[in-house]
């Protein structure tokens, strides 16, 4: 099957095994993959933004989580580590390294996920799981590690 004809459920399959994390709450998995103009699926409700909004609570708790693994680790130099991690070139890269591309719900004027589109979404997968799990660190935590995304060893 072409990725492109695969259904929300197939993408959102793909991502669970990507990341190792069972959502409750499929919808917000969905929200996390679709891309502002993307078209939407019929039948499921939807924000007009795409996953913006669930991209902001992820960068907010990937930072966080970086910063707390940082003060921890006593390091000296927390915010270069944050600032490279999170930068959205490295963010882009670890969603591609991942296999996200053809997952993402992306506008039909776009022929491919541009770098900042999978930026955002590796984010919104973030904030999605912080959501779905009650607010679970840990869970974050453990998916960013499989992203390459946590703090350096």
């Amino acid at each position: 099957m072409a990725m492109s004809h695969m259904s929300l459920d197939e993408r959102a399959d793909f991502v669970e095994n990507i990341i190792h994390y069972d959502f409750t709450n499929r919808a917000i998995l969905y929200e996390a993959l679709r891309s502002a103009g993307a078209l939407v699926m019929t039948g499921r409700p939807h924000r007009c933004d795409g996953n913006k909004d669930l991209a902001q609570i992820g960068d907010a708790v990937l930072r966080l989580i970086l910063v707390m693994d940082g003060y921890e680790a006593k390091a000296g130099y927390i915010n270069q580590i944050v600032s490279s991690i999170a930068s959205n070139s490295h963010l882009a890269q670890m969603g591609s390294k991942a296999g996200l591309e053809n997952l993402i719900l992306i506008n039909p004027s776009q022929t491919i996920v541009s770098p900042g589109v999978m930026a955002q979404t590796v984010e919104a997968i973030l904030g999605a799981v912080y959501l779905d799990s009650e607010m679970d660190v840990q869970a974050v935590r453990a998916v960013m590690a499989l992203l390459s995304l946590g703090w350096p060893s």
